[in-house]
């Protein structure tokens, strides 16, 4: 007996239509995506290599300027002083300003050349050690000086002053104080107090010179117009200033090493080996500036730019 639809022969056995296009719809679906998939790689490896040379080519570039020329950052240097051209207002003489102790050694004087310039460079050092750290305070430069004891007959300065008016005298182009030996041998041969302070005022010129004091005194003389009277005011201005800090730097030099105290009692009394000068002030100012000078707390005591008139007549 036969069942209904049964016909008894059985064909090889297939999957149904519908399951083959299920099939063949997967498949694509697949290779879509695996193409999608492969796409996006391939974009984002495009990315990721782009941003690796932008990354390397800012590196050099920012690189460039350190190869080339340090920064400022990477190599620390210290600030330039620079001079402040002032008188009466330079941070030179403002109070507080001081000048330390120092110990001088130096040879004894003799009448050769060899021996005078032996004393003046031993001197040198001493005077540098006194006013570098003043001139440090208030951040104005170092200057190296020179000094010179030929008997010169012309300077960068122009002409020598007579020796009648000057034993010693200093020119601020070249930095150079001249103590011509003619001069210092003209009364019998060098005095060991007379060429202390005067190695020491000429080396208040050269102070003067690195805190742009000088500097300005020589723009208020051109701007005298030749006016006498402001320009001999000036002068004596600037002289007795010398005087003051000649004296200052004594002060804190005595009683040490080759200079006594007692070698420079002379400067307390009345004005040492002063004479009334129109460019160097009068005998009675001359001793009134090197008895404050000797006498002075600080650098303020010395600014002669500030005084009235008849302080510096």
């Amino acid at each position: 007996m036969t069942t209904p639809d049964d016909s008894g022969e059985r064909p090889a056995w297939a999957p149904p239509a519908e399951d083959h296009r299920e099939q063949r719809s997967t498949v694509w679906i697949t290779v879509v995506l695996f193409a999608v998939f492969m796409a996006v790689m391939l974009v984002v490896a495009a990315l990721v290599v782009g941003g690796v040379k932008q990354s390397r080519a800012g590196s050099v570039q920012t690189r460039q300027p350190t190869i080339s020329a340090p920064s400022t950052s990477s190599v620390a240097r210290p600030p330039v002083p620079i001079r402040k051209y002032e008188t009466a207002d330079n941070p030179l003489v403002a109070p507080g300003v001081t000048v330390p102790k120092v110990t001088c050694e130096l040879p004894r004087l003799g009448r050769a050349k060899e021996k005078l310039e032996s004393f003046y460079l031993a001197l040198l050092p001493c005077l540098e050690r006194a006013w570098h750290p003043a001139l440090t305070q208030v951040d104005e430069p170092r200057i190296p000086v020179k000094v010179d004891t030929d008997d010169v007959k012309t300077t960068p300065c122009g002409a020598p002053p007579p020796a009648a008016e000057a034993m010693g005298f200093y020119c601020s182009e070249g930095a150079t104080i001249f103590v011509p030996l003619p001069r210092q041998l003209e009364y019998g041969g060098p005095d060991l107090l007379t060429q202390l302070f005067l190695l020491a005022h000429e080396y208040g010129h050269h102070v003067q010179e690195q805190s742009g004091i000088m500097s300005k005194h020589d723009a208020l003389y051109r701007e005298a117009g030749g006016d006498q009277t402001k320009i001999l005011e000036l002068s004596r201005r600037l002289e007795l200033q010398a005087d003051c800090f000649s004296t200052l730097f004594l002060a804190n030099a005595a009683g040490r090493g080759s200079i006594s105290a007692k070698l420079l009692a002379p400067l307390k009394q009345a004005g040492f080996e002063a004479s009334d000068s129109e460019t160097h002030g009068s005998a009675k100012n001359a001793a009134l500036w090197q008895k404050r000078g000797f006498n002075a707390k600080d650098t303020s005591a010395c600014n002669t730019f500030a005084a009235p008139a008849n302080e510096v007549s």
